[in-house]
C-alpha cells in the first residue's frame, strides 16, 4: 500500500466515520474572503465570488483535485469548484497530498449542502443550442419525459 492510497485519520479517535467526505483541494479566497476566478474573457476581466448574508457566512471557494471516502481516495476527472460553508480547513494529510505544501482539507458529511461553481467559456450556439441536442441533455430532462410517457403524453390521469 502507498500513501497515494490512504487518506487522512479520522478526528474522532475512531478509525472509520460512516458518511465522512474529505474533499482535497486549495481555498481559493483572499483576505477579505473574494475569490477572483480568470474565466478566459478578453481583457482583464475576472469573475470575483464572495459570500454575502444578513448573518456573516464563513465559507471557502475550494478548488478540489480529488477526494477520500470510506478508505479510498478518488481524483477528479477535471478540476471542480466548490463553495464549502460547513467545516474549516485543515492542512491535508492522506491522499498523496501532504507531500506539496499549500492542499488543504475540509472533512464534510455525506449530506452536507455544497455549491458547485461551473464555469464554461464558449459561443451561444455552443452553450445553448448544442447543449440541448439529445445525448447531451442533463439526465432530469429524460426522466421528465419518462416520467410522463406511460400516461400517453398526458400530465393528469383523468
Amino acid at each position: 500500500m502507498t500513501d497515494d492510497s490512504v487518506p487522512a485519520p479520522s478526528l474522532s479517535g475512531y478509525p472509520y466515520v460512516a458518511g465522512q467526505i474529505i474533499l482535497y483541494g486549495v481555498d481559493l479566497n483572499d483576505a477579505n474572503q473574494v475569490t477572483t476566478l480568470d474565466v478566459g474573457l478578453p481583457g482583464q476581466t475576472a469573475l470575483q465570488i464572495r459570500l454575502w448574508g444578513a448573518t456573516p457566512i464563513t465559507g471557502s471557494t475550494v478548488l478540489a483535485y480529488g477526494y477520500a471516502f470510506d478508505g479510498h481516495c478518488y481524483r477528479f476527472d477535471s478540476n471542480r469548484i466548490f463553495i464549502v460553508t460547513g467545516p474549516n480547513a485543515e492542512p491535508a494529510v492522506g491522499c498523496g497530498f501532504d507531500r506539496t505544501p499549500g492542499y488543504q482539507m475540509w472533512r464534510i458529511g455525506s449530506a452536507e449542502q455544497l455549491l458547485e461553481i461551473s464555469t464554461t467559456l464558449g459561443d451561444a450556439k455552443t452553450l445553448i443550442l448544442d447543449s440541448q441536442l439529445p445525448g447531451k441533455r442533463s439526465p432530469n430532462s429524460y426522466a421528465i419525459t419518462l416520467r410522463t410517457a406511460h400516461r400517453n403524453g398526458r400530465l393528469s390521469n383523468d
